[in-house]
């Protein structure tokens, strides 16, 4: 009897080793994410506590604080809720949605068939691997989170749709969970939304001009699947422009992504790489070679006959999606346009899916063709597929040094001084950051109506009848303020959800800085990465680099070496709080702050604010404070009252 169970169990591993392995890969993502992403107790990247303002919002008023599509802040709040932590618990979230996209990942790739039935499953755990382990994913899991839950979606939705319309009539199984996904794409983000649409009309609109093309009939029913989703997607609009009216101005910025005038280059990530990627990411060979077994597919495809209209080849839809996927992001990833960088970092999505469709194609061919020496094609196809993966994990690996929060415990700390000095808010006084790099820090601190400019004047017309004080950035100087050791320590405070603000335990424990943290929103170093044309990512591997392609601008970009009047980079989320998501009640302004008594304040801004130092940061700092008095002046923060 144990004999038996014991050949069924390896009998059981045999088969389904490919399960296993699957399982292997999501397990291994996640942990390394979370591994990342709490090395440090603060939220990471340039959006910062912009996630955990959204989900305490949700949890004291029941809808987030901005207008952006609000599903993802929805998915992560119950992370937060079990957690008891918004900065550990939106972690964890995120590093479970991203992983979860290793499974439609594996398959669509293995969506395409052969009509023998050959070739292995190691091309399709290659793309579970590269769609969770590559510099891209880390530069959007730790800093644009929101547009990676985006990207989550529409991985599945891919998936089911060509499910669905290699049989169209199947649509309560498939056409249902395509359509869900769908509208979870729309809800979450808006450059995954539009895409997930594009990717919909293309299909669709390909499926029946191809059935049109080789029946000479007209496919009732896939005209009809076109008019509902159609509607649907119109209905999602509606919804979405009725709830959050600014959605309308949110889904036009589509529009501005082909401003070919523009000359913005933004960081990528700031926060989490130290260099831009560019477009020489589509143009390695591996990628190269999928494109062309994808168009081999499609080739194949439009020579095959139809014989039910309700049915369409598999490996035709998939080569066809494929392609328009890599042509949109590759054409929106190489135009300079102001959200660039955020195409680039999405160009990982046809990188993982293209590159494995290529290798099992060409695998199957290689079986097809020498059918006695499968062992030795598998074989030579398992070392290719743990070639790339490793030297995906590589390049990702040169990035963990740089991923980490924009500003250090001790900033933060800072902040929540500054905190216990103020009175209850009041709702004629604004609250304006110097950046977007420290903005979401001091709302999720101090709370109220924080906003970012550079232009005074248009702040005074703006807030004509409020008090206006300006939140800027020391430099690391000291100015008229030491803090004493009693500020060393914080007493936790509790918002209306009754999770802390702040989990001072958890600050302690893991309080290490980021040792390239030089001032507030400055969390990432110089680095160079190198491309190899024969590797999905890099580095190269032939002797004096002759493989080597330019993936990675070598100079970094980002907003704290920008002066006035050049391009901003992209802000991450640029949201406003709703006027009716008010602020928590803990929340506070500087409008009765008292400082501390060691603390004599100069009677104005007009000396050196910021040290001395005039880079692009600390100029525009200037800028916004030289007509106001300076109330607060510590060791990283400024706050100017404006006259």
């Amino acid at each position: 009897m144990n004999q038996y169970r014991k050949e069924t169990f390896m009998k059981v591993i045999k088969d389904r080793y490919w399960l296993l392995i699957l399982v292997a890969i999501f397990l291994f993502s996640f942990i390394l994410d979370i591994y990342l992403l709490t090395r440090y107790s603060l939220s990471y990247g340039i959006d910062g506590a912009f996630y955990d303002i959204q989900v305490r919002n949700i949890l004291n008023y029941g809808f987030p604080a901005s207008n952006d599509p609000p599903l993802a802040y929805y998915l992560l709040t119950p992370f937060v809720v079990v957690t008891g932590s918004s900065f550990l618990g939106i972690k964890i979230g995120m590093a479970f949605l991203g992983s979860l996209m290793a499974f439609p990942a594996y398959l669509l790739t293995q969506c395409y068939i052969n009509r023998k039935g050959v070739g292995s499953k190691i091309p399709a755990l290659l793309a579970a691997f590269l769609i969770t382990v590559n510099i891209n994913y880390f530069a959007m899991v730790g800093n644009f989170m929101q547009n990676l839950v985006g990207v989550v979606f529409l991985t599945f939705f891919m998936y089911f749709l060509v499910k669905w319309l290699e049989n169209i009539s199947n649509w309560k199984k498939y056409g249902v969970l395509a359509a869900l996904f769908l509208g979870f794409n729309l809800l979450t983000h808006i450059y995954t939304g539009a895409l997930a649409v594009i990717l919909f009309i293309s299909l669709i609109l390909f499926n029946i001009l191809f059935k049109i093309f080789k029946t000479h009939k007209t496919p009732k029913l896939d005209l009809k699947v076109m008019g509902i989703m159609s509607l649907m997607i119109m209905v999602c609009f509606m919804v979405l422009f009725v709830t959050y009216p600014v959605m309308f101005s949110k889904y036009t910025t589509v529009v501005s992504f082909f401003n070919i005038t523009s000359t913005s280059n933004s960081a990528t990530g700031a926060g989490i790489m130290g260099s831009s990627i560019n477009g020489s990411v589509f143009f390695s060979l591996p990628y190269l070679l999928g494109i062309a077994a994808a168009i081999i597919m499609l080739y194949r495809g439009f020579k095959e006959n139809i014989t039910d209209m309700g049915k369409m080849k598999r490996n035709t839809l998939l080569a066809w999606m494929y392609l328009t996927l890599g042509v949109v992001l590759g054409v929106l990833s190489i135009m300079s346009t102001e959200y660039q960088s955020r195409f680039i970092l999405m160009a990982f999505l046809p990188i993982a899916l293209i590159i494995p469709l290529g290798l099992k194609f060409f695998e199957n061919l290689a079986i097809l063709k020498y059918p006695d020496k499968k062992k030795y094609t598998t074989l030579l196809v398992t070392s290719i597929a743990v070639v790339f993966a490793f030297s995906s994990f590589f390049v990702a690996s040169e990035s963990f040094e740089n991923m980490s929060p924009t500003i250090t415990l001790d900033e933060y700390n800072e902040l929540l001084t500054i905190k216990e000095n103020q009175s209850q808010n009041n709702s004629n006084t604004v609250i304006v950051a110097q950046d977007f790099q420290i903005k979401y820090w001091v709302e999720y601190v101090l709370g109220g109506n924080v906003s970012e400019s550079s232009n005074i004047q248009q702040l005074q017309e703006e807030y004509s009848n409020s008090t206006i004080y300006v939140v800027t950035t020391g430099n690391g100087t000291t100015s008229g303020m030491q803090p004493n050791d009693n500020n060393a320590v914080f007493k936790q405070d509790n918002d209306n959800s009754g999770l802390p603000q702040n989990n001072s335990s958890t600050l302690q424990q893991n309080n290490n800085q980021p040792d390239n943290l030089n001032n507030p929103g400055s969390n990432s170093k110089d680095v160079s990465y190198s491309g190899s044309f024969l590797l999905p990512y890099g580095p190269p591997i032939l002797p004096n680099s002759i493989d080597e392609i330019p993936f990675f601008d070598t100079e970094r970009q980002s907003s704290q070496n920008k002066g006035p009047g050049q391009n901003p980079m992209d802000n991450g989320n640029q949201s406003s709080v709703n006027g009716l998501n008010g602020p928590p009640s803990n929340s506070t302004d500087p409008s009765n702050f008292t400082p501390p008594s060691n603390f004599s304040p100069p009677s104005t801004s007009s000396g050196s604010i910021d040290g001395g130092n005039f880079d692009g940061r600390s100029l525009k700092g200037r800028q916004l404070t030289l007509s106001g008095t300076i109330i607060y002046s510590g060791k990283y923060f400024t706050i100017t009252r404006i006259n």
